[in-house]
């Protein structure tokens, strides 16, 4: 679903990136980086939309209830009851009805959603630090080794207890692997192209997305469900003999003999002269530790104020889009007659939308985009409420609001880019995706209201979006402007 785009443009006039001319923009080197370590983003999105198959909405009814004297209701509780029945049907066995997550104990199939996007979280933070510290290569090992290791533990989960807990520590790895990979892609591509190679990076998230219905129609219990979706990352170890450390990053550290090796290597596949790399990359890692030595700013500077109502809209904005990404796309899989078609439409509904966004931005702007498929997605969800409940009208209603939140998302990445100076853009994008992973660990509960109160996940998501859709209007518009570097700048943004 999202992408992150890095600081495209620093000054009016760029300075030409030292690795772009020793290895060019995107050549055949960069082509190999990106099409091997994307493909870890399948996984991704396997995890974190897993939960669509895993607590579908069932029909119960209590089966054994001391001393009744009336006929019993479905998916009505009794305090009495000894054990309740499921229709789990077109399941073979779920979560919910393995471990009684109905009643007083419905609020733990969401829960265990929460505490993988809280994995996820503090997963990001956790492994961005370590890819700083010990490097991309070893950190990305380490990711994709307790991806595989968590995975693959599970589908054997005895109990609620273990299966979230092992689902949150699924959510940190996974993490790990998208915080890492887009590092390792951003520092390979050349500027002229982060932007279209961050857009194009989210596609095997979205295959992902679109595969996971395949996997819940051929495997219909849980663990045989959790084990199919466990098995394919162990074509990852293949990492362990192919991946290279980050040439930036190495010569950020100052051990330019190893970058040397590994940039002579990849101009050589560009068919791009290697005479003086070694030169070039001392000088430039001293430049680099000299610039490291000077004072950096903290998280404190997005809350100065020439920059705390953009913080405060980007915040709003991004917790919008983690709710009704991740939350409507639940309430799609809970209240869809077919939720195999329906899921996997949603997803294949994201591809153009990831692409046309980017024409959308360009020709329109990125404010005037963002609020326009905002307010257009709030209205579609609200009216998704009030049609009549006909599979192919509910269908395409629910369809377009995927493709308005994906187009949202896409967008949402770059301007926010676009709106902090350079001094601080890292850590608004940071702080902007820590409010929308705060957005997806409150979507299951929204989505889960369905149940209760049928009218309220709708009404939540849309007036969500349309708020969302008017706070962005409080903002600049950046196309076509200057990105600035010091927070002074800022005020040159109109």
């Amino acid at each position: 679903m999202v992408i992150k785009i890095t600081d495209q443009i620093n000054n009016s006039v760029q300075k030409q990136d030292p690795f772009a001319k020793l290895l060019g923009d995107f050549g055949r080197w960069q082509f190999l980086v990106f099409g091997t370590v994307s493909l870890v983003k399948l996984s991704s999105g396997w995890v974190q939309m897993a939960i669509l198959f895993l607590i579908p909405n069932l029909t119960f009814w209590c089966a054994n209830l001391p001393n009744a004297t009336e006929e019993l209701l479905n998916n009505t509780c009794y305090k009495e009851c000894l054990e309740y029945k499921y229709d789990v049907s077109p399941f073979d066995n779920t979560i919910v009805s393995e471990w009684d997550l109905i009643c007083e104990r419905r609020w733990l199939a969401s829960f265990t959603q929460m505490m993988l996007q809280l994995g996820v979280l503090v997963g990001s933070v956790i492994f961005g630090f370590l890819s700083d510290r010990y490097g991309r290569k070893n950190t990305f090992l380490v990711a994709i080794s307790t991806v595989i290791l968590f995975g693959l533990g599970i589908p054997f989960s005895p109990n609620y207890i273990v299966f979230t807990t092992l689902r949150t520590f699924l959510g940190m790895a996974t993490a790990g692997t998208m915080v890492v990979s887009f590092v390792i892609v951003m520092e390979s591509v050349g500027p002229r192209y982060r932007e279209v190679a961050g857009c194009l990076f989210q596609i095997p998230f979205i295959i992902g997305h679109m595969t996971v219905p395949l996997f819940a129609y051929y495997f219909r219990s849980w663990d045989k469900y959790t084990l199919a979706l466990g098995i394919p990352p162990l074509i990852y170890l293949g990492y362990f003999f192919t991946l290279t450390e980050s040439p930036r990053w190495l010569v950020s550290h100052g051990r330019v003999e190893e970058a040397t090796k590994i940039v002579k290597k990849a101009a050589a596949i560009n068919n791009l002269p290697t005479a003086k790399i070694e030169d070039i990359l001392t000088q430039l890692s001293q430049e680099i530790r000299k610039n490291s030595e000077e004072p950096r700013l903290n998280y404190t500077a997005l809350f100065q104020k020439s920059l705390v109502a953009k913080t405060a809209c980007c915040s709003i904005m991004w917790l919008v889009v983690g709710i009704i990404f991740f939350g409507f796309n639940q309430y799609i899989s809970q209240t869809s007659p077919d939720p195999f078609i329906s899921v996997a439409l949603a997803g294949v509904i994201q591809i153009p939308s990831n692409l046309i966004s980017i024409w959308l931005i360009k020709r329109f702007g990125r404010r005037l985009t963002i609020s326009i498929f905002y307010i257009l997605g709030g209205v579609v969800v609200i009216i998704l409420y009030f049609v009549p409940k006909i599979f192919a009208i509910t269908l395409t209603l629910g369809t377009l609001g995927v493709s308005c939140a994906a187009i949202v998302a896409t967008s949402i990445y770059i301007y926010t880019s676009e709106l902090y100076p350079t001094v601080v853009r890292n850590m608004g994008i940071g702080a902007s995706s820590t409010s929308m992973r705060i957005g997806s660990m409150l979507a299951p509960f929204i989505a889960d209201t369905v149940v209760s109160v049928p009218w309220m996940p709708t009404a939540i998501f849309g007036v969500a979006a349309l708020v969302a859709g008017l706070v962005c209007l409080l903002l600049p518009e950046t196309k076509g402007t200057t990105l600035p570097d010091s927070i002074e700048d800022v005020q040159n943004v109109k």
